[in-house]
């Protein structure tokens, strides 16, 4: 059994982010909801444009020639399916950078209140997993560099999570952002994860997988649809 305060590992750090993290996207949704709406169902208008200038040019290059490459060079030729393509992204980038953006704010005023402010040292998804956050001489953190952890954090990210995965490296299991602020995870007692923990991390596989699954149908569905209508 570890003793109390010992490094947190790899995995109860992680379903303890995935946590926070569930709950500080719920709250973003609904914070912004009626916005997010209008985001998506122009994302969705854009997408259904773009897939029906593919669906035109490839019914046309059928028409014409009946080759392959022929479809290729129109669809590379016409303004129109440029001019809906970048519709397109730019719909998707309004709608995603700014809710990142709402949870971002969110997510760090979550993290520097319940680090810094709050006897837990610790915030929910933490807590429920029986970590806390202190100084690497086993203090409190502080507002200062609780908000550096949480914002180098960003750093970890931009190296496609290299920067989380060193937290897998024993005996100290300390992240990039760790490091940059002088802190440290540890847990307030006991060895291994709770049964519930296990299951959040499956659920999370099984909605992951489905997700993707949701993803290629409902894609494969809006261009055969455009195709139709093209028809």
């Amino acid at each position: 059994m570890n003793a109390p305060g010992a490094p947190a590992g790899f995995w109860p750090r992680y379903l303890a982010w995935s946590l926070d993290a569930a709950l500080v996207a719920l709250a973003t949704c609904l914070l912004g909801a009626n916005h997010w709406r209008l985001l998506i169902a122009a994302a969705a208008r854009a997408w259904d444009a773009l897939n029906q200038r593919v669906a035109d040019a490839m019914a046309a290059s059928a028409l014409d020639d009946l080759a392959f490459g022929g479809f290729l060079g129109r669809l590379g030729a016409d303004p129109q399916v440029h001019a809906a393509a970048a519709a397109a992204i730019a719909a998707l980038l309004s709608l995603v950078l700014g809710w990142l953006m709402v949870y971002a704010v969110l997510g760090f005023a979550l993290e520097v209140a319940c680090i810094a402010f709050t006897s837990w040292r610790a915030t929910p998804g933490k807590r429920a997993l029986g970590l806390y956050v202190a100084a690497r001489d086993g203090g409190e953190l502080g507002a200062g560099r609780a908000a550096l952890r949480y914002l180098g954090g960003s750093l970890s990210w931009l190296s496609f999570n290299i920067g989380h995965l060193v937290a897998m490296a024993k005996p100290e299991h300390l992240a990039l952002h760790d490091r940059l602020a002088g802190a440290s995870v540890r847990r307030r007692g006991g060895a291994g994860l709770p049964p519930w923990g296990w299951a959040w991390l499956l659920l999370q596989l099984a909605a992951a997988l489905a997700a993707c699954v949701w993803l290629a149908w409902t894609m494969q569905a809006s261009l055969d649809e455009a195709l139709y209508a093209a028809r």
